[in-house]
């Protein structure tokens, strides 16, 4: 540290005394010039005195001196020094302004607040030269003189980088999630650290953290301006992602959830950049990205629509155009006005929406209905039938080779070729209650009991082959006739191997957990109670779709059925956001309750919508790879899916046949009331064997 030079306070004198004062303001360097000067002449009034006295009058002095209040003395550094590491730091020149700010707080004694500022500059253009070391050095000094400075984003900016250069990765994250989760801290400084994480998160393709950080962000964003700022942040986090990283994430995202913060804003961005690589997918982008700028969780939609509103500009807004198949007099007529309200309320939401549709009705019940389809004009794409006879009709006046059918039936031959299905199959229903049988209930062993008919015979080898393809065994397999009720019983004891069924301590083991019974629901009500008799009431008896539309409230009763289980596509439970804006749509509309058929044609209009113009079903394959790569991710039913073949699968939810309503399967509730039963019945019989000692 430099000091005054001593010429300038201390006057010419005696070689001596200016030696004296010269150690004397060496010694106390703090001290204001006139002290010095003061110095000097209380030592020529010692002059004259004994050399003794002179020496212990010396030692007071400097007693005396170190004592008194101490006042800064500063060399004032020289203006062209500061000028220049001022001139270097606005410049952003940042290894100068380390070199210069190095130099500066080195050399000189600063006042206070100009210390900081350079403390401040020292750490942030050290932090910019990869100077990590000197940066973390800086910054410590500036938190010692600022305490204010831990609570400001830049300090923790210039600190983590470091620490992150310097230490481990681990240490980076960990210090940066305690930060952002510290609810002591300013809610800015937590904001900006969170998305710091999340940034890094998904530059290290660590996806779902990032995702995750930025979910809990929205928690402490309390005002509507600090949820607008992390609106605009996280845009900008997907918006840098070019169209290959975006893709790489998206098989980490949840399409589900696409409405959700921060989800919607990925998908808005994924959506974007395809429609930046190839402007032909407007048509069927442009759905995906309305609902999200307009039904979303967002408080500032702006920027959004501004966006849409310049895409439309530059590529118009198409107007989908399809047709529905519907019996809308005589048999079948109340399934179709159930598709057809469906139908209403889809066309109603996407008008709400800026998207406009046309929607076709043919009733395939009047005579003249496949002449009403022939005239049909611009519809590439049809919905239905509902009966194998009205396709039958279209592909007679070859029809199917003119547009694209997605039929409501449950199968067809040549599917992915002449024709397209928009429906579950027995595969469908099959494959559901083996997943939840096997994969969440643990069951091993299953059996077959069909009725004596097409139906039946036809689905128990359904349920042989997909056991099988599932690695479960099928350990017993029995049919029965279904106009002889009077056999079930005897049938029943024999598909259990019981030799006696009078025996009072009759315990089969059947072999199996579970039965699969392909009929109606009203024939199992009578077939499943035969178990009982026999004292077997551990089973878990699965049904196919016909128990679930069967099922009325209040009908079955709850010993026999309690472990029953049946598929459906549509359940009144699912929290999914299109299958309430269905249900509230029809209640706001007075139309009733949503059931499977009103999600038919619900999701069929908002599905054909996002297609567009379809191809000639001549080029099937082509048909097939729209339908297979289709993204339409906003089912109010179970999910609809297509293979590359163009072979639909829908993923059925599963219920539990309660006598009040269906309910969603709880298989951990369910397991435990089987291991009940088996308990009980052994006690009882335990007590039967103590009683028959006796």
């Amino acid at each position: 540290m430099r000091s005054l030079p001593f010429s300038d306070v201390v006057p010419k004198g005696p070689l001596f005394l200016r030696r004296v004062a010269e150690k004397t303001q060496y010694l106390f360097s703090k001290q204001t010039p006139s002290f010095s000067k003061y110095i000097y002449l209380y030592l020529s009034g010692l002059i004259t005195m004994h050399k003794t006295r002179f020496i212990i009058a010396l030692l007071l002095l400097f007693f005396i001196a170190a004592c008194a209040e101490k006042k800064v003395v500063t060399d004032p550094p020289r203006p062209d020094l500061q000028q220049r590491a001022a001139q270097a730091w606005e410049a952003e020149d940042h290894p100068a302004a380390q070199d210069l700010y190095s130099q500066l707080l080195e050399e000189f004694e600063l006042e206070e607040d100009h210390e900081i500022m350079a403390w401040k500059r020292l750490a942030v253009s050290a932090g910019e030269n990869r100077d990590y070391r000197q940066s973390m050095q800086a910054l410590e000094k500036w938190a010692q003189m600022d305490p204010e400075a831990a609570d400001k984003w830049k300090w923790h900016h210039y600190y983590s980088m470091a620490l992150k250069e310097t230490e481990t990765e681990q240490k980076y994250v960990r210090y940066l999630q305690n930060l952002y989760r510290d609810e002591s801290r300013p809610v800015e400084l937590r904001l900006k650290t969170a998305l710091t994480l999340a940034e890094h998160h998904l530059e290290s393709q660590r996806y779902p953290e990032g995702m995750d950080v930025l979910r809990d962000i929205r928690q402490f964003a309390y005002t509507d301006e600090q949820k607008v700022w992390i609106e605009e942040a996280g845009s900008r986090l997907f918006l840098k992602m070019d169209l290959e990283e975006l893709e790489k994430a998206a098989e980490f995202m949840d399409r589900e959830k696409k409405l959700h913060f921060p989800d919607n804003l990925f998908w808005w961005s994924y959506f974007h950049a395809r429609l930046q690589d190839d402007n032909d997918q407007w048509e069927s982008l442009r759905p995906g990205m309305i609902e999200i700028a307009r039904q979303s969780e967002l408080v500032y939609r702006t920027p959004f629509n501004k966006v849409l509103e310049k895409w439309e500009e530059k590529l118009g807004k198409p107007t989908p155009v399809m047709a529905l198949l519907l019996p809308l007099s005589d048999s079948y007529s109340s399934v179709g006005w159930k598709v057809m309200r469906g139908a209403g309320q889809a066309h109603w939401d996407l008008l709400s929406n800026g998207l406009d549709v046309r929607v076709k009705t043919i009733n395939t019940n009047n005579p003249g209905w496949i002449e009403e389809l022939k005239k049909l004009q611009n519809v590439s794409l049809a919905g239905g039938p509902l009966s194998g006879e009205a396709w039958e009709k279209i592909r007679e006046a070859d029809l199917h080779r003119e547009m694209v059918f997605l039929t409501f039936l449950p199968t067809m031959e040549e599917e992915g070729s002449q024709g397209w299905r928009f429906f579950s199959s027995a595969g469908d229903q099959v494959r559901a209650l083996l997943k939840i049988g096997t994969q969440e209930m643990d069951i091993e062993n299953f059996a077959v009991m069909y009725p004596e008919e097409d139906f039946g015979r036809s689905y128990a080898e359904t349920f042989w082959e997909k056991a099988r393809d599932m690695d479960a065994q099928v350990q017993g397999i029995q049919s029965y006739p279904t106009d002889d009720h009077a056999s079930w019983n005897r049938i029943v004891s024999s598909f259990l191997d019981i030799t006696d069924p009078n025996d009072p301590f009759l315990d089969p083991d059947p072999g199996f957990e579970a039965v699969f019974i392909p009929d109606t629901l009203s024939r199992a009500q009578g077939l499943i109670p035969q178990f009982f008799y026999f004292n077997v009431d551990h089973l878990v008896f699965m049904g196919p779709m016909l128990w679930y539309q069967g099922y009325s409230p209040g009908t079955l009763e709850q010993q026999f059925f309690s472990l029953a289980l049946s598929c459906g596509a549509w359940n009144s439970h699912n929290p999914s956001p299109p299958a309430r804006q269905l249900s509230e749509g029809l209640e706001d509309s007075l139309q009733g309750e949503a059931d499977f058929w009103v999600a038919l044609g619900y999701d069929f209009v908002r599905f054909a919508s996002r297609l567009g113009n379809m191809p000639s079903p001549e080029n099937n394959d082509e048909v097939n790879r729209i339908l297979s790569g289709n993204e339409f991710d906003s089912w109010s039913m179970a999910p609809i899916n297509w293979d590359d073949e163009g072979k639909a699968s829908q993923d059925l939810f599963v219920f539990r046949m309660d006598r009040h309503e269906l309910q969603p399967v709880e298989p951990e509730a369910m397991k435990w009331t089987i291991e009940s039963r088996k308990q009980r019945r052994a006690m009882w019989l335990e007590r039967l064997r103590e009683q028959e000692r006796e």
